[in-house]
């Protein structure tokens, strides 16, 4: 009697296989939210600044938006270039915010002094959610 052997994985060990070797390539990371809306508000005063806009008002009807939320964008630049360039690098996996916009406006922002705004950001930096997700 002749014997056939044929060689196959079993499907749970390939799923297994395929799971291990997506384990161990590295975690995908995009831009943070914040660090998208930080970015946007430079180029929408890059074009205020080009006089594209005449102004802020302006520049929210011609794209669409409220003119707070306009307002709220280009809060976001008052802040310490030091921090700001903190918040242009984080980085986090899809489906993870290390900090939301609002947040950031109601502790780091309700100061203009850029002391202030470093120890505020400092007590927020320290936070679990933000270090660990933070570009190396």
């Amino acid at each position: 009697m002749n014997e056939i052997s044929v060689a196959f994985e079993p499907k749970g060990r390939a799923r297994a296989r395929r799971a291990a070797e997506a384990a161990a390539q590295p975690l995908r990371r995009y831009p943070a939210r914040v660090a998208r809306q930080l970015a946007l508000a430079h180029a929408l005063q890059r074009r205020v600044d080009a006089d594209e806009f005449v102004d802020y008002a302006t520049m929210a009807r011609a794209l669409g938006f409220t003119r707070a939320r306009v307002t709220q964008l280009m809060d976001l630049l008052l802040l310490a270039p030091d921090i700001q360039s903190e918040i242009l690098f984080l980085e986090c996996p899809p489906g993870e915010q290390p900090l939301s916009e609002r947040r950031l406006r109601d502790t780091v922002l309700k100061s203009l002094d850029w002391r202030e705004q470093r120890k505020r950001w400092a007590e927020i930096f320290r936070a679990p959610s933000i270090g660990r997700l933070t570009s190396p």
